[in-house]
């Protein structure tokens, strides 16, 4: 299905000097007008009338053409704005918004190698045209040049990079990619502990963790040594708390990949919500250790001293959440207990207020799930901060 984009460029209009202008020309200027009134309007069979009306009257004047063109593609006659666009170009090639709409007509047409051209001519008139761009990716896929596709998607992510439509076009190809290679791997690796790994990872994500489990649990027959999978097995457990026999794919993580935090800090997690401190701390710290930025453990820090009632180095750990991820409610609740043990009155109340005004906020807005950020920590979802300082010694 095509996707749909606002329209975001500028018409241009007669260029003709007030002064001095001959019956036609003040005609045809009159006749503008009333076409642009009439498109603000969303009349566009009015606006179609009346650049009709101009551009027989001064037919020599690319940019009436132009007007035109663009005035039958909101009306959605393509074929008559891809004409009256084309007769435009021929006349002056260097027209943005001609090449701009006549490649979205193509588009709209189904024209899609048509359309290459004219949105490439674009881009190079104005490197600063969003639309040329995803709408030349748009082309680029469905014409199945993937690599054309990133690489224009790419680029126009790094002109735009906090643009929500261009993120939307980078992340649909990055998808629709991801579907053509597993489905690939379907045809010809049906069997393979990868495709059970994949089919895992689907069901995990559409949180139907029983069916993930029973993949995992495929693929780590079929290669027990292979890394990540006793982590995924592990994190599915984890997710549903059961934390016994998460904690066994964890250890088996760790056997064949030391380096893992993840694998690390969720071990040691597992020991904290069963009120292992003892067993918890060693891991926690080494995950840290490993990942300076991890949130999630040194969050799990801050609990576990809580829970045994060493304060101050709990107000430690969780200060240290709160300056990698100021905008996540839970380190603040916390926090404002720990404040509270310690006697500091109007600490606690402001991290509770903080924690309050947080959590409305997150309730309101629908945030996406964590697999959708790169470099987050998996625990909050939030982006990391740079390495730490060393904690002081545990007591």
């Amino acid at each position: 299905m095509r996707t749909r984009f606002l329209l975001g460029f500028i018409l241009c209009f007669l260029p003709v000097s007030l002064s001095a202008q001959s019956n036609r020309e003040v005609e045809a200027e009159s006749d503008i007008q009333a076409a642009k009134q009439a498109q603000e309007a969303g009349d566009y069979a009015r606006a179609v009338a009346g650049y009709q009306a101009a551009v027989k009257l001064m037919p020599q004047v690319p940019e009436l053409s132009v007007n035109l063109g663009i005035a039958y593609y909101l009306q959605k006659d393509y074929d008559k704005a891809i004409a009256a666009l084309s007769e435009a170009l021929k006349r002056k090639p260097a027209l943005e918004g001609a090449n701009l709409y006549l490649g979205m007509a193509y588009i709209h047409n189904s024209q899609f190698a048509a359309s290459i051209e004219p949105l490439k001519k674009a881009i190079a008139l104005n490197p600063k045209l969003r639309l040329a761009y995803i709408n030349l990716g748009e082309s680029y896929n469905e014409l199945g040049k993937d690599e054309d596709a990133v690489q224009v998607l790419q680029h126009a992510e790094r002109v735009f990079p906090d643009d929500p439509e261009v993120l939307y076009s980078l992340g649909s190809l990055y998808y629709r990619l991801m579907f053509k290679t597993y489905g690939k791997m379907a045809q010809v690796a049906p069997n393979s502990y990868r495709y059970d790994q994949v089919m895992g990872q689907s069901f995990e994500e559409r949180e139907e963790y029983p069916a993930a489990t029973v993949e995992y649990q495929k693929a780590i027959k079929e290669n027990p040594h292979a890394p990540g999978l006793h982590y995924a097995l592990g994190n599915v457990l984890w997710l549903q708390g059961h934390w016994a026999e998460a904690r066994e794919q964890f250890e088996a993580e760790l056997a064949i990949s030391p380096e893992d935090y993840q694998s690390t800090w969720k071990l040691g997690n597992c020991y904290l919500q069963d009120r292992q401190y003892d067993k918890a701390l060693p891991y926690l710290q080494k995950a840290i250790q490993q990942k300076p930025t991890l949130g999630g453990a040194y969050q799990d820090l801050g609990k576990l001293y809580m829970e045994t009632h060493d304060n101050d180095h709990a107000l430690y750990y969780l200060k240290k959440v709160v300056q990698m991820n100021p905008e996540e409610p839970t380190p603040h609740y916390l926090l404002s207990m720990t404040y509270r043990r310690l006697g500091n009155v109007e600490e606690s109340r402001a991290e509770m207020g903080m924690f309050e005004k947080m959590k409305k906020e997150s309730d309101e807005r629908r945030m996406p799930p964590d697999a959708m950020f790169a470099g987050t920590d998996q625990s909050t979802g939030k982006s990391q901060s740079p390495k730490t300082p060393n904690p002081p010694n545990p007591q």
